[in-house]
This record gives C-alpha cells, sequence and structure tokens, in this order.
C-alpha cells in the first residue's frame, strides 16, 4: 500500500469489522500517527466537529486548528458531518485556491536572521485580531469557518483571510516567541542598567580608572547576552575611556543583532542542569560516581529497577546483574572518553560532531521562524524556564491558572494530576524551590532507568501540515 493511499484505506478500514482486517492491514493501520488515525474514524462514524475535537483531545493530540488552511477545511467538514469523499473533494478545491495564493504569507524572519526587533515586531503582530480587539484570531477564524452558510461562502471568507493563515500552531509559536522576547529584553535591560552604572564611574573617576576596570560591569552584562552575535563592537567600546557609542546607539545595535538559536537552546537546557540533553545513564552515575563506590542497597535498588535481578537477589543473582552494572559504567566511561577525544581532534572533525548534536539548536530554530509546530511538554518547559529566570509583571506570570489559560489557547490539555509530566510541573510551579522539585523528579526516573521527562523534549515537534499533506496527497 503506497503512503499517498493509506488515509483512504484507513477510513475504509473504520467503516467494516476490524476482525476482518488481515495481520499486514492491522500492522499498516498501527503505522499511521494517532492523530489521523482519530481524523480517519471521525469521517468513517460521520462525527461532528465537538466529537473529534474531544477524542483528539482524550488522546492527548491537539485539537483541528483553525489557522492551518487545510485543517480549517477539516473543521468546515465535520462541522457538517461531511463523509470522506465529500470532504475530498473540498479539500482538492480548497488546495487549488491556497497554492494559486502561493499560500500563507510569510511575513517574518525572511532573510533567515532572527533579530529582536524582528520578534518584537512578530510579538506585536500576533498578539490580538485586527477585527476583534479582545478575541484570539485563531478563535475569530474557526467561528466565521463554523458559521459560513455554504462551500462558496466559505472559499468567499479563505481568499478574503489567505495571509492570515498559518502551516504552524500560531498560537504555540506566538507564545514560545513571547517568553522568549520577555527573557531576551531581561538581559539586555540589565545591560542598558550596567551601561549607566558604567558611565557614572567614567564621569567621576575619569582618568583614574585603570584599563582591566573600565567597563568591567558592562562587559559582564554583555556576557548574559552571548546568544546574540557579534558583539565585538560592544565590548570593545566598553574598555574605552570614553564610549564612542551612545546608550541609543547600545539599544537600537542590539535590537538589529541576530540571535542564535544555538545559544537559546544551551541557555535552556543549562537551566534544567543538561537533563534535556544528557539520557538516564549518564545522568546516573554523575550523580552516584563510580558503581563500586555505591551503598548496597541501592545497588540492588537500581539493579532491580532495570529488571537486573529480584528485589533480593540471591548471591548468584547479584553476582550476574553487578556485572552487567559494571558493564554498563565502563560502557558510559568509553562514551565520555570519545567525547573528550573530539573536543581535542582537528576544526573538521569537531564540526562533524557539532552536527550531530545540533538537533536542539535546529528545532529552536524552527520553532521561531515557523518551519515546525511546537508540542506541549516543550512549550510548558519553556515557559517554566522563562518563569523563574525573569521577573514577570502579573498579567504575564506563569502561575497554574495562566499556564492552563495558555495551552487551552493553544488547542492543547490543561494540566491532569493524573499524568506523570503534568504531576510534576504542577509541583514545580507550587514550590517555593523549583529546582529542587527538578532534582528529586530527575533522581527518582533515572533510578528506575528513565530517562527524564525533558530529555529531548522537543523531538516529539512536527509540522502537522506536512503531516497531514503527507498521508493526504
Amino acid at each position: 500500500m503506497k503512503k499517498s493511499s493509506i488515509f483512504e484505506n484507513l477510513v475504509m478500514n473504520f467503516s467494516i469489522d476490524t476482525e476482518e482486517l488481515s495481520k499486514t492491514e492491522e500492522k499498516k493501520l498501527k503505522s499511521v500517527p494517532t492523530r489521523l488515525e482519530i481524523l480517519a474514524e471521525g469521517f468513517a462514524s460521520r462525527w461532528d466537529l465537538d466529537q473529534v475535537n474531544q477524542k483528539l483531545e482524550e488522546s492527548g493530540c491537539e485539537k483541528l486548528y483553525a489557522r492551518s488552511f487545510y485543517e480549517a477545511c477539516l473543521i468546515y467538514a465535520f462541522e457538517r458531518q461531511m463523509g470522506y469523499e465529500e470532504w475530498k473533494e473540498l479539500f482538492t478545491e480548497g488546495r487549488k485556491i491556497f497554492e494559486e495564493s502561493d499560500g500563507a504569507q510569510k511575513r517574518f524572519f525572511r532573510g533567515g536572521k532572527i533579530t529582536l526587533k524582528e520578534l518584537e515586531e512578530y510579538m506585536e503582530a500576533e498578539s490580538v485580531s485586527e477585527e476583534l480587539e479582545t478575541m484570539l484570531l485563531t478563535r475569530s477564524l474557526e467561528e466565521k469557518i463554523i458559521q459560513s452558510d455554504s462551500a462558496e461562502e466559505f472559499w468567499s471568507f479563505v481568499q478574503e483571510n489567505i495571509e492570515k493563515f498559518s502551516s504552524v500552531r500560531e498560537r504555540a509559536r506566538y507564545y514560545f516567541c513571547k517568553y522568549l522576547y520577555f527573557y531576551i529584553q531581561d538581559r539586555c535591560d540589565r545591560y542598558y542598567e550596567s551601561c549607566i552604572r558604567e558611565e557614572k564611574l567614567r564621569n567621576q573617576y575619569g582618568n583614574m580608572l585603570e584599563k582591566g576596570e573600565r567597563g568591567r560591569e558592562e562587559k559582564f552584562a554583555l556576557e548574559e547576552l552571548a546568544f546574540l552575535k557579534p558583539l565585538t563592537k560592544l565590548k570593545k567600546d566598553a574598555d574605552k575611556q570614553k564610549n564612542n557609542m551612545s546608550l541609543e546607539e547600545k539599544k537600537e545595535y542590539l535590537e538589529n543583532t541576530a540571535l542564535t538559536p544555538g545559544g537559546i537552546f544551551d541557555e535552556f537546557n543549562y537551566f534544567y542542569f543538561g537533563y534535556v540533553s544528557v539520557d538516564w545513564m549518564e545522568i546516573l552515575f554523575e550523580l552516584y560516581g563510580n558503581f563500586d563506590q555505591w551503598p548496597q542497597n541501592m545497588k540492588i535498588r537500581v539493579a532491580h529497577s532495570l529488571g537486573l535481578c529480584s528485589q533480593n537477589p540471591s548471591s548468584e543473582e547479584w553476582k550476574t546483574a553487578s556485572q552487567k552494572l559494571f558493564q554498563m559504567e565502563e560502557e558510559q566511561r568509553k562514551k565520555e572518553e570519545a567525547k573528550d577525544f573530539v573536543g581535542g581532534r582537528n576544526e573538521g572533525e569537531r564540526k562533524k560532531a557539532y552536527q550531530r548534536g545540533r538537533s536542539g539548536e535546529d528545532f529552536f530554530r524552527e520553532f521561531i521562524t515557523g518551519g515546525r509546530d511546537i508540542n506541549r511538554a516543550t512549550l510548558i518547559s519553556f515557559l517554566l524556564f522563562v518563569k523563574v529566570r525573569v521577573p514577570l509583571d502579573d498579567e504575564n506570570k506563569i502561575t497554574m491558572n495562566r499556564l492552563n489559560r495558555i495551552l487551552m489557547n493553544c488547542g492543547f490539555s490543561v494540566l491532569k494530576p493524573d499524568q506523570e509530566f503534568d504531576r510534576f510541573v504542577i509541583r514545580f510551579l507550587r514550590s517555593t524551590e523549583p529546582l529542587d522539585v527538578l532534582e528529586e523528579e530527575v533522581e527518582k526516573q533515572v533510578i528506575q532507568g528513565k530517562n527524564f521527562y525533558l530529555y529531548k523534549v522537543y523531538r516529539d515537534s512536527y509540522c502537522h501540515q506536512k503531516e497531514l499533506l503527507d498521508y493526504l496527497v
């Protein structure tokens, strides 16, 4: 079965008794993403829009998104309980309209360079709908789609608003960029404040300041802006006896300096003690040292959680289990040596190693520029990172209520205490020492031989529109 026909066959399979399916067909069914499986079942069962969205949410999937052009067609179809063939005709017509208009126009970050100024412009443009000052654009679009009395009215509305559609879930991207802006602006403000203090020192002491004493605080504040490049001009100016650049010129310079997504990812990962990029085994030996130094009860507890022995192992059973733990430790040591070895090699080989480990940077770049949808866990963990690092005003402070409201606006489910990751988030939010909660949770996970929730948290992020087209077209 070709990939292009899987979705159609999936719809047909939901219309028949699943017991009649061959093992081959069952295998193909399981290979289809859960979200598309639910959409196919919706067509086969003639579900309405509320039923589809409810099923998506119950299964941990994002609800249909009105600002995605192709999902707007699905919203229109499910609202009218169309069958698959009827929707397919609608989709074919819609795709023609969308492609003729060159799709949703990319209005921001066109040159590939991401600056603070562009980030602010994007944030302001996405903050409210032009038509309805207090209603989110996404909700406004969905209401207009649902209210269309005919296909002609629907297409007319679509063509009038074609520039408002997006290939990614714009609301999640908006919140990611908004809190990223808060984080960068806070660091910039600290730098501006240091410049003012340094200027007062220069005016007060003049030539009495030694070269090493000049701009010391200013240069330290610039280190906190290492994710903006290049900053050479500002660093050189900080060394001067009298600044050549005024504060306003420095502000303009920073607003137009390129943001490095890799630098932001590093800040995010560093805040979580590197647990975003480090697997459980590395953390385990990092936390507790060499295996032979562990207390015996801990050795047994870890070995049991990894399935290497029972809770009360016999001497023979324990001998086998401890040998396996020593073997794991040796494998981890070799991995660490390989990292050190790469670090000491020539520039070309180091570059290759860097390319293999830059997935976090690539994901963050696409989150900002709109090349990839942001998954729920990544958005939550990024908001928690900014919450702890930046003093936010009451309107934007990340509380339980605020976070749940953001999740609902993005089409994600609110925090659920019966979900492990959500319980961790709730504890983190409520604690006066959130990083202690983080350490406790990490230790609990790694002792059980599990990766922490945030290990490569971004990896489940992808473009929903691309997935839809891969299976439909």
